[in-house]
């Protein structure tokens, strides 16, 4: 446990995602999406994630695309979750292996959402998800840069 006047890493890394951010999305199998990111402060416990960008499918074809998500500090664990309407769904909640990576699995009907966060100081994040079910089997490597 951190002694006192010391951030835990869920807190240092929460306090370190406002702004905006590239953000390059390989989809093996499927395409790239290159776009912007944006975390923005809603209070000390609330960051509303936005991403948009192009995706361009292997084939050539690009298709416009967004997504939303709300990112809360909770119970010393960042917890991910869907923007919309209605009571909070989560997709995960990162809990902190050492001060620089996170985890969580998240079932979505037969699907399996496993999710790996690793941090790289306050300018540079990536997340693996590795997607699994009956007719799903990828994985998606997004990396993510702090805008200048």
């Amino acid at each position: 446990m951190a002694g006192a006047g010391e951030s835990r890493p869920e807190q240092r890394l929460f306090a370190s995602l406002p702004g905006a951010w590239t953000l390059d999305r390989e989809l093996p199998g499927v395409g790239r999406m290159t776009g912007q990111a944006r975390f923005r402060q809603v209070d000390p416990t609330l960051l509303h994630y936005w991403e948009g960008g192009r995706l361009t499918f292997d084939n050539g074809q690009t298709h416009e695309v967004s997504k939303r998500y709300h990112y809360r500090l909770e119970n010393e664990q960042i917890w991910v979750c869907f923007a919309e309407d209605g009571p909070p769904r989560v997709m995960h909640v990162l809990r902190f292996a050492d001060a620089t990576t996170a985890s969580d699995v998240h079932l979505c009907g037969q699907d399996t959402y496993t999710g790996h966060y690793e941090f790289a100081g306050t300018d540079r994040f990536t997340v693996r998800m590795r997607v699994i079910g009956p007719r799903k089997d990828y994985s998606i490597h997004s990396e993510y840069r702090r805008a200048r």
